[in-house]
């Protein structure tokens, strides 16, 4: 190299390092985190909690150029084409998720889920079982619960809603579906038992009411049936309201009542 252009190279670098002493601690930390997965993730997981799905999209791809192997990333991108109804290719990013983290419970789970809506059912009670075989994740055995109650096997969904419970005793859903599962069983005071269970977790859930007052109606206490439904009675709208003025007709029609 010529002494001019020696000159001219060691110059440039010079103008380069007073340009990056000039940057501000927050531009520094700006141009940080851009190359920051993990901050990345962060700004799509932000934007699918504010249903912005689509917007969530540039920012997973990005932490996924900076890390390939980043599973949080691989599975938020599957929750998201399962949001948008690609179910396809959530199974296909859920798949390369698990590849690198088999033992992912939730990944399993997620992609049982994204089977499930492909309309591949059999595929999604195996990768349902993966998760639960993993680490007892209740929210596969509710979905097996579920999967099973649909299927009109009742005794297997109560065994699974069990153990979804067993995990998590808060989940207003399973002691919902336990109720559910007790009724097709005609096993009305344990379901009522539940919905009460589902109700001191969350008082103001209509629906879960209603269950209770139609458990109460086939108990044939008809009586305390009619007593919550005229306290449901104003709070319901539009379907939910239609069905407790349906059931305080029927009610008003029986003599014992």
């Amino acid at each position: 190299m010529t002494p001019n252009r020696l000159s001219r190279g060691l110059a440039s670098a010079v103008v380069i390092l007073a340009l990056t002493a000039c940057l501000s601690p927050a531009k520094k930390l700006e141009l940080e985190r851009e190359k920051d997965p993990q901050f990345q993730f962060d700004k799509a997981a932000l934007c699918l909690q504010y249903n912005m799905v689509d917007e969530a999209f540039p920012y997973i791809d990005k932490a996924l150029a900076l890390n390939p192997r980043f599973t949080a990333a691989l599975n938020l991108r599957g929750l998201a084409l399962m949001i948008k109804g690609r179910p396809a290719e959530a199974i296909q990013a859920l798949r390369s998720c698990l590849d690198i983290d088999p033992s992912f419970s939730e990944g399993w789970n997620n992609l049982a889920a994204a089977y499930d809506q492909n309309n591949e059912k059999d595929k999604a009670v195996e990768a349902w079982k993966k998760a639960y075989d993993l680490n007892q994740n209740y929210n596969a055995s509710y979905n097996l619960a579920k999967t099973a109650f649909e299927n009109d096997q009742s005794d297997v969904a109560l065994d699974w809603i069990r153990k979804s419970i067993a995990a998590f005793s808060k989940s207003v859903l399973s002691y919902n579906l336990q109720g559910l599962i007790y009724e097709s069983l005609e096993r009305y005071p344990e379901a009522v038992d539940s919905y009460q269970q589902a109700i001191k977790l969350a008082p103001t859930e209509l629906n879960v009411q209603f269950n209770l007052a139609m458990a109460y109606y086939r108990k044939k206490d008809y009586s305390r049936s009619r007593e919550l439904l005229e306290k449901l009675l104003p709070l319901a709208k539009d379907e939910l309201k239609l069905r407790v003025e349906e059931m305080l007709r029927r009610i008003g029609r029986r003599p014992e009542a």
